[in-house]
């Protein structure tokens, strides 16, 4: 075995086993040596002399009892943990299938952290991540920290990491006070450590496409379809006329992009294809008695999906390109002294297209249009190309985009975040055995840049970008047939965009603005008392931190946390637990600004219990049973609430006949809120862990959540109050419980096949108890009651089948009066029986959309002598999904386009089968959002799988490399939903960048 870690005992004296197993390591005779590997039992050999050849066998644990976990300020055993803490390892997180983001790379790896990855957009593709669900209709997301710092995650190279913990119940998360009550995500990057110099190098090469394609009706149906809607809508100057229906008909098979006669443009074929990306790292990895070292380089290429054509003064391709830098220095002083370093940090630069961005930032208006037009541009209104080189658009010269994707200009958004920490570890033994302080400081840096290169028009709407192209309008009725068979119809209407005057300009560039800016000093002082009294083990914790953020164009923010935790165990059989923090912030007015967050949990390992061992026998392992209670809290809001402001504006005018302006008038703003404070969430957990026959695991956690203090809106204040603009209040509460189990077996045939597979499924389930409804109003209109984020939709109650159905029925207010429907369209149903279908008639959906309540996972595995394999099926239940306007309904845009399924509409011929409502030209009635367009959102994807072969022996130690493997991974790679849609079930619709799944083949070589 390679890596095992080989000390004298007692000593700091120690090496790493090599590719082979063997080790060299000078001691003094009778010494005793210790052999530990993650995984595995550690071995002790007594007396070893100068002399003696050591053949150890290395034993698999079981139970992983002694496995480190990291918590909030410190570290605990699988057996002595109180709270509810779920680890991932790096390596896992390595075999994700080279995502850009962390947080894409845990969705599925831990019960009860539910991602949900809702955009691909190179760079801007992080997941949105909570920890049990949602308690709160405000901030939900849970605290980051890296090696105990608040800090970025996503942007961490995955090389550099070497677990990442979640935190989940009060007992666990009560250390972080008013940050801790959506739940802690810790990230422990990696150390060095006692051996000789050992260097990795991976490359990762990958292709990613979209997980879905959209398709659209033939052009001949749709036609069809467009004149049977215009009828519908008494709309009869736009129905298509029978010579052109005709023509088409008979020249149908020679329509392509670049007919001008017949095109038919597959936008999305056009627009996107198979982007690449291409990862690297180098890391070195080791250390001696006196330093220890870790450090890596990192670079990721992530590339475009988007057929992007560069121009030769811009390049206006969606394109990240990342560069990760860490290293990490431990020095030891002396026997009793550590200082230790950190730098790292990381520079990307984002690359987009230019279209148009009016408000300032990099997702602003246009971003969401033009993602839009790719499912509803008009596919056979031109070609991409005239026959006279010009490019083609519609009559609103918003049609052709490839115009827009490629000739506006491109933006470019760099960011930079360097962190900066020192941190000095003294034993201080000579007080009392157990004593030790800790001081650290930790400075981060950010700041974010743009710059552009434009084409005049793309910052308006789109229409107004300034390259010359026409829309043609032919008069299919008049063919003409020249001698080589050839057929043309004549120009009925030209037009030519941006306008008849245009000519086509330079484009114009800027410099880098800095738009974004941070830094962010922490320091933190910490004493640690852990002692060992015959079977009594006692760790006591205190320390204080403070962190001081300045940022551009903002007031400093401060806080300060005062923080203790007594652990007191019995033979690691009995555990109690105690913790608290008393947490400071000036985002509240003076007085108001501290809250102390107390917890407590204990532990009882049944399985230690002489009576457990003597009834279970062999086949119980490890059986513990958890429990936890405390208050955790939120201050995720605005400051300086408590701030009366006043706003100026125009002037006092005095005078009769010749009145005379005294300003400016200063008037006061919105009414100060003194009283705000944060959220407290008051958290129980309870949970219990097995492991069976040395196969068999398990886990089991059951909590309940109540929070109250939710800042919100008042929604009953009286009229005569006199001013409608009161603050928010500190009066909203909800409830949530939930569950997490997991399921695992470990086990091996023979010497050489060793395999594993794990279950996993959390549930949670929320309430809102009050959100200041208004007495008088309908229950089921209320919040209290309702799942956070709850939607309603009026009832789609049928189709209406005859006159007699519409003008029998209720009223409808839905955007179109009784004369303007039709037999066919949707009867809304009149759910509070007034008479009429309106908002009062609105009632709640089953599950909410924002987040699934149910998730689940299964991991497979196996390692057989060099060949080793894993996969991850994710799944999401409990969930809703309301389909877009866009993606359901027909000749969106106007234009003469039709979904696949247009024919399942309803006509009196189908009125007994229709899937679809009557088609229109404009469907203000029937687009009303309603339970017609609200699905199941369920869906289960193959997230994860790689398989690797590593090669090993002389050859390679010949070579100077200990180890090669070569592998193959995937992400996303395969969708189960019952969604049948053109975009992924985890977004909100097509205004996004599609999500994306990857394909990578690489190597991580060891040498």
């Amino acid at each position: 075995m390679i890596g095992v870690t080989v000390m004298q005992e007692n000593t700091s004296r120690g090496v790493a086993t090599d590719f082979d197993g063997n080790f060299t390591l000078e001691i003094e005779a009778g010494s005793t040596l210790t052999f530990s590997y993650v995984g595995y039992l550690t071995e002790r050999i007594e007396d070893v002399t100068e002399t003696d050849a050591l053949h150890i066998v290395m034993k698999p644990d079981a139970t992983n009892l002694d496995e480190v976990v990291v918590i909030g300020y410190g570290e605990q055993t699988k057996q002595t943990l109180v709270g509810s803490v779920s680890s991932v390892k790096g390596e896992d997180i390595l075999q994700t299938g080279s995502v850009s983001t962390i947080s894409e790379a845990l969705q599925g790896q831990s019960p009860g952290m539910t991602i949900i990855n809702s955009n691909g957009k190179p760079g801007a593709d992080a997941g949105e991540i909570f920890i049990r669900g949602k308690s709160t209709w405000r901030n939900a997301s849970p605290l980051f920290l890296v090696d105990g710092v608040e800090r970025d995650v996503n942007n961490i190279d995955p090389n550099e990491i070497e677990t990442i913990s979640v935190l989940k119940d009060a007992a666990s998360t009560a250390v972080y006070g008013v940050r801790g009550a959506n739940g802690v995500i810790l990230v422990t990057t990696k150390t060095g450590k006692l051996s000789d110099p050992v260097f990795n190098f991976s490359a990762n090469l990958g292709i990613k496409q979209p997980t879905k394609t959209p398709k659209k009706a033939d052009y001949l149906t749709a036609m069809r379809a467009y004149n049977e809607a215009a009828f519908n809508d008494r709309n009869y100057d736009q129905l298509i006329p029978r010579s052109t229906i005709d023509a088409w008909t008979e020249h149908y098979d020679e329509r392509g992009p670049y007919n001008p006669y017949f095109p038919e443009i597959d936008w999305y074929d056009e627009l996107i294809g198979t982007g690449f990306e291409q990862t690297y790292n180098l890391n070195v990895r080791g250390g001696g008695n006196k330093i220890k070292y870790f450090a890596s380089l990192g670079y990721r290429d992530d590339g475009d999906i988007f057929q992007t054509e560069k121009n030769p003064d811009y390049d206006p391709s969606y394109r990240l390109r990342k560069y990760n830098w860490r290293t990490n220095l431990d020095f030891d002083i002396t026997a009793t002294t550590k200082f230790s370093v950190r730098f790292s940090g990381n520079y990307r630069v984002r690359n987009q297209p230019a279209y148009r961005i009016s408000n300032g930032v990099e997702d602003g208006y246009g971003q969401a249009q033009f993602y839009e037009r790719i499912y509803y541009a008009p596919q056979n209104l031109f070609p991409i190309t005239h026959p006279d080189g010009y490019p083609g658009d519609a009559s609103d010269g918003e049609g052709n985009l490839l115009v827009y994707l490629n000739e506006g200009g491109q933006r470019t958004y760099q960011y930079f975040q360097g962190f900066y920490d020192a941190q000095l570890d003294q034993k201080l033994d000579f007080i009392t055995k157990g004593l030790s302080f800790n001081a650290s400081i930790n400075y981060s840096s950010l700041s974010n840049y743009s710059k552009q290169i434009l084409r005049d028009g793309v910052q308006g709407a789109f229409s107004g970008l300034n390259i010359i192209r026409y829309y043609r309008r032919y008069d299919y009725s008049l063919p003409t047939v020249d001698e080589q068979g050839n057929v043309s119809y004549p120009l009925i209407e030209e037009l030519r965009w941006p306008d008849n005057q245009a000519q086509e300009g330079p484009v114009n560039g800027s410099l880098p603005n800095l738009y974004g800016y941070n830094r962010r000093l922490n320091y933190r002082f910490q004493l640690e008392y852990r002692r060992r009294f015959n079977d009594h083990n006692l760790n006591v914790t205190a320390l204080m931190l403070r962190q001081n953020d300045v940022w551009r164009n903002g007031y400093p923010a401060r806080r300060e946390e005062w923080i203790g935790r007594l652990s007191y165990n019995y033979k690691e059989r009995y555990m109690i637990e105690a913790s608290g923090n008393y947490s400071g912030t000036e985002k509240f007015a003076p007085g108001l600004r501290f809250g102390f967050f107390p917890a407590i949990g204990g532990a009882w390992v049944i399985s230690e219990e002489p009576f457990a061992k003597k009834l279970a026998g062999n086949w119980l392992d490890f059986l513990k049973v958890n429990y936890s209670y405390g208050e955790v809290g939120n201050d995720r809001t605005d400051s300086f609430q408590y701030v009366q402001t006043y706003d100026s504006a125009g002037d006092v005018r005095f005078g009769y006949e010749t009145p005379t302006g005294y300003g400016p008038r200063y008037m006061e703003g919105a009414i100060a809120n003194p009283n705000a404070t944060w959220e407290k969430s008051t958290q129980q957990n309870l949970k219990i862990s097995a492991d069976l026959i040395e196969k068999v695991s398990f886990e089991l956690d059951m909590y309940k959540s109540d929070r109250e203090d939710i800042l919100m809106q008042r929604r009953t204040v009286p009229t005569f109050v006199g001013y409608s603009d009161l603050p928010d209040a500190n009066i909203g509460r909800t409830k949530s419980h939930g569950y997490e189990l997991t399921l695992g077996w470990n086990d091996r045939i023979g010497s050489d096949f060793r395999y594993n597979v794990s279950f996993g499924t959390s549930f949670t389930e929320n309430r809102v108890v009050f959100r200041d409804d208004p007495a008088m109003m309908d229950r089921y209109l209320k919040d209290a009651g309702k799942p956070i984020d709850w939607k309603s939709l009026p009832i789609a109650g049928g189709y209406y089948q005859s006159l007699d159905d519409i003008y029998n029925g209720p009223g409808q207010n839905h955007g179109s009066g009784l004369s303007n429907l039709v037999p066919g369209d949707i009867l809304y149903v009149d759910y509070n029986g007034d008479g009429v279908s309106d908002n009062n008639d609105r009632v709640p959906m089953k599950d909410v959309e924002a987040y699934p309540l149910r998730t689940y996972n299964l991991r497979l595995g196996f390692n057989w002598k060099n060949l080793g394999f894993n996969a991850l099926l994710y799944g999401v239940t409990n969930t809703g999904y309301t389909v877009p306007d866009l993606l359901f309904y027909d000749f969106a845009g106007g234009f003469v386009q039709a979904q696949p399924d247009v024919l399942t509409r309803w006509t009196p011929e189908t009125a007994d089968t229709a899937e679809k409502p009557a088609l229109h030209l404009v469907n203000n009635h029937n687009s009303t959002n309603s339970t017609l367009l609200y699905r199941d959102g369920s869906y289960l994807r193959l997230k994860n799988i790689e398989i690797n072969y590593a090669f090993k022996g002389r050859v390679l130690e010949s070579l100077g490399l200990k180890q090669l493997q070569l592998y193959a991974n995937g992400n996303n790679v395969l969708t189960w939903s019952k969604l049948d849609i053109p975009v992924d079930p985890e977004t909100s619709g097509a205004g996004v960048y599609p999500v994306l799944k990857r394909y990578n083949f690489g190597l991580r070589v060891t040498f």
